[in-house]
């Protein structure tokens, strides 16, 4: 059974940064499947955006061997909050008032 993808864009801009920056640092998928400790076919199927749900390991195993931040790997930027201070009390409030988990 094959798990649907939730963010394609992700998929996308990370198949294609992990074939170029694998290219970029001269490694063969041999190469970054041995330094994380995976399998050469499970790199060829992120390169081709077919492994559309990776493990949070998976991940940080692909940063670690293709010496990259994770923001580069999926092309976002992970750093910042979702939600202003602002926003998550407005949330709270609202979920006080309504019901739901709170913060």
């Amino acid at each position: 059974m094959t798990r649907p993808d939730h963010h394609p864009e992700i998929t996308s801009h990370m198949a294609s940064f992990i074939r170029d920056r694998r290219k970029a640092l001269g490694l063969s998928l041999d190469d970054v499947a041995n330094r994380m400790g995976s399998s050469k076919a499970h790199i060829w199927e992120l390169e081709n955006g077919r492994s559309k749900n990776p493990t949070l390991w998976m991940i940080l195993g692909l940063c670690e061997a293709l010496q990259c931040s994770l923001n580069a790997l999926i092309g976002k930027d992970v750093s910042q909050p979702l939600f202003t201070e602002s926003e998550m009390a407005l949330i709270d409030a609202h979920r006080k008032i309504f019901g739901g988990p709170s913060q």
